[in-house]
């Protein structure tokens, strides 16, 4: 603002928004931490947090917060109107282990905690800038369909669970969508055969040498052997069985998903930048195999 100017500021702005609503940063980027109290005053439920401490508390009482302790969580997408903010709060484990299920709540990140601060800034004279009118005139991209496994304890409750990707893999250009599957490949590109089935081996290539490089790193720090297979483990419940088997108690739309094995790793620690990075790269190589099975 100081050295630009007001236009190239806003050019600025309109970019980070734009990173913000298409999914290019990661989970850690989002999280909160709110203090937790043990009642508060009049019997009111209390803040966001506060509703989530008493939901953790429910389900576990080994996961009771303490009075005054801070709580880190994040804020998703609300899949209707009739949802409150507090029901829409999750543990940062919580999202990574039901990656598929929900998403960041980009416009209230945007629009309660960095557009309020910069209009305390840009608001003032001699700049007297409204942020909140910049944010509604700019284009929203539409965020990515995320392609992760069912957790044993989660569900596809988001109606983005259902469609499938229009946005080729190996160009990005709009295709037409196949199904519920988030990978799709233009006929432009299936002409060459061989170009794209080498570019879906390189980047499977890719992802499990830095998976494997990362989890070197996780390994020399608690010991265990980490490999790009020991994060985010996959198995396939079966279809059909005589004995109904309580540890696959799902129905029949989620048997045909793969699903994933809690914990997500030896090591979940959501302090560690190591944690959330591994599962980026998680995400990658389990697109990069989807990619090839589209190809061949």
């Amino acid at each position: 603002m100081f050295q630009s100017g007001i236009s190239p500021t806003k050019e600025y702005l309109r970019q980070q928004w734009a990173l913000v609503h298409s999914g290019k940063f990661p989970v850690s980027d989002f999280v909160l931490t709110g203090r937790v109290r043990s009642r508060y005053r009049g019997g009111k439920i209390g803040p966001v947090q506060a509703a989530l401490a008493r939901r953790l508390g429910e389900v576990d009482p080994g996961r009771i917060v303490r009075h005054k302790e801070r709580l880190p969580y994040v804020i998703v997408a609300s899949p209707g109107k009739a949802f409150k903010l507090r029901d829409c709060v999750l543990t940062p484990l919580e999202l990574l282990e039901q990656w598929d299920s929900y998403t960041i709540h980009s416009a209230y990140y945007i629009t309660k905690h960095v557009n309020a601060a910069l209009q305390r800034c840009f608001g003032l004279a001699p700049f007297n800038v409204n942020v909140h009118s910049w944010y509604e005139t700019c284009p929203k991209p539409r965020q990515k369909i995320h392609f992760w496994p069912l957790s044993r304890s989660g569900s596809s409750l988001m109606i983005s669970s259902y469609f499938g990707s229009d946005i080729c893999s190996l160009c990005g250009n709009k295709c037409k969508s196949t199904g519920s599957s988030r990978v799709a490949v233009c006929p432009k590109c299936r002409e060459d055969s061989a170009n794209a089935a080498c570019t879906a081996i390189d980047r499977l290539n890719w992802a499990q040498q830095q998976a494997n490089n990362v989890a070197a790193v996780c390994s020399s720090c608690n010991g265990c052997l980490e490999t790009s297979d020991t994060f985010a483990n996959e198995v396939f419940p079966p279809t059909s069985s005589k004995k109904k088997n309580p540890t696959f108690a799902f129905n029949a739309s989620q048997r045909k998903a793969r699903v994933l094995c809690n914990p997500l790793a030896n090591c979940t620690c959501i302090d560690c930048p190591i944690t959330y990075l591994r599962h980026e790269l998680r995400q990658s190589e389990i697109e990069a195999t989807e990619l090839m099975k589209a190809i061949f």
